[in-house]
């Protein structure tokens, strides 16, 4: 899913290349960054959108694609078996990626020239939201959830005690998201080049770990 993301960022970008060779200004890179941000992060995406060729339905998908890779970590992260629990618990965890990320705090403070490129200075504040769930989630697997997975008289009793934990987990995870917070802010820096965009995937990987404190 990050893949198809980064893919839809590249495909959209070379209308901001073009606008490069007719002398596109430092505060216009830094209108685009705060738009990819935005239209990645909070579905925010009618800046993006008028700034690049990408359709509505294209600039959407840069958020579609973050909240889903988001959702499947929460389940992978914490142990929720996607193959044994219903879609509508799924979509719990849908609908929670998006909250989450709505909550994302980001400032594009600069973006300079140097030489044949543009740096950018992102300040961003981590959420707490995996260090306020895990110790419950946790506590809850430990104290509860096992012991009733190893009293269950049958396999396929303790099968269906795996929607179960999926929908604890998933309140507990709300919870979390409800009473989010903010760890020190951090400052990242990064370049966008002139005659070709030199954001690279690993660039946006590292912005969504300190984001979302991974």
């Amino acid at each position: 899913m990050k893949k198809l993301r980064i893919t839809a960022i590249f495909m959209c970008l070379l209308w901001i290349i073009h606008l490069t060779g007719c002398g596109f200004a430092g505060t216009t890179y830094k209108d685009y960054v705060q738009a990819v941000l935005d239209a990645s992060y909070h579905n925010e995406y009618d800046a993006y959108h008028e700034m690049t060729i990408c359709t509505i339905p294209e600039a959407s998908d840069l958020f579609r694609n973050e909240s889903n890779a988001l959702s499947e970590r929460m389940r992978t992260y914490y142990g929720v078996k996607s193959d044994m629990i219903s879609q509508d618990t799924i979509q719990l965890y849908d609908k929670l990626a998006v909250e989450i990320l709505k909550k994302t705090k980001y400032t594009v403070r600069d973006v300079l020239k140097t030489g044949e490129a543009y740096q950018v200075t992102l300040i961003i504040s981590p959420i707490d939201f995996w260090e306020k769930s895990e110790p419950e989630i946790k506590a809850y697997y430990e104290n509860e959830f096992t012991r009733k997975y190893e009293q269950a008289p049958t396999q396929q009793k303790a099968d269906l005690l795996e929607e179960v934990y999926a929908k604890q987990v998933y309140n507990i995870l709300n919870q979390c998201m409800k009473n989010l917070d903010y760890l020190t802010p951090v400052e990242y820096d990064f370049t966008i080049g002139t005659g070709e965009y030199a954001v690279t995937g690993q660039i946006w990987k590292e912005i969504d770990s300190l984001l979302l404190n991974y």
